[in-house]
């Protein structure tokens, strides 16, 4: 039992040098207005659920919208209620008050990061279905998940943390309403020819 509390304090440790970092080298005033911008995006999910809107109103695309859609709404419960009451872990911007932030208090557990598994679980279905606009979904994942690293209210692990979950969500989603569209286009072929 030693060890594994020894490994997370290390981790601990790490992830707290790599924000210091990034407070004492990387801040400028041009930054923060555009990590404020950037962090922006992912509140709520909003930037993905209007490229879910768009898709489910789009001609051929409505597949990959609801997929999207119901990716986004299980990472948002997976992380968000479940698993951030469940571990509980204290946001750094409360552990260390004397740092300034950016942004208004956040009290809510830190792990993992929703704007990360949001991000990360839209990227990766928008990568399934169109690989080039994968791409970029990806880039802009990761640079919404940055800033909430420049403004010190996750720690990278919460965003590793995010990352791993937001696919492996993104994937389960896509394999099981895949399944789901199958079976509901059997049935439309078997009782509407």
């Amino acid at each position: 039992m030693g060890k594994k509390f020894h490994m997370l304090d290390n981790l601990q440790l790490i992830d707290e040098r790599i924000l210091f970092f990034i407070q004492n080298n990387w801040k400028t005033p041009a930054l923060d207005h555009v990590m404020v911008f950037l962090t922006s995006l992912g509140n709520a999910g909003v930037l993905w659920i209007c490229i879910a809107a768009i898709l489910i109103f789009s001609k051929h695309r409505q597949k990959s919208g609801v997929i999207l859609l119901s990716a986004i709404f299980a990472a948002m419960f997976l992380g968000d209620d479940i698993l951030k009451p469940l571990i509980g872990r204290i946001r750094p911007c409360d552990k260390f008050p004397e740092v300034e932030l950016l942004l208004g208090s956040i009290h809510s557990p830190s792990f993992p990061s929703g704007h990360a598994m949001v991000g990360f679980a839209s990227a990766t279905v928008l990568f399934y279905y169109d690989r080039r606009f994968g791409i970029i979904a990806y880039l802009t994942a990761s640079l919404i998940a940055f800033s909430r690293l420049y403004l010190f209210v996750h720690y990278p692990s919460d965003l590793l943390g995010g990352l791993i979950l937001g696919v492996f969500t993104a994937l389960l989603t896509i394999f099981l309403l895949n399944l789901v569209y199958h079976r509901i286009e059997l049935l439309y072929r078997k009782f509407l020819p």
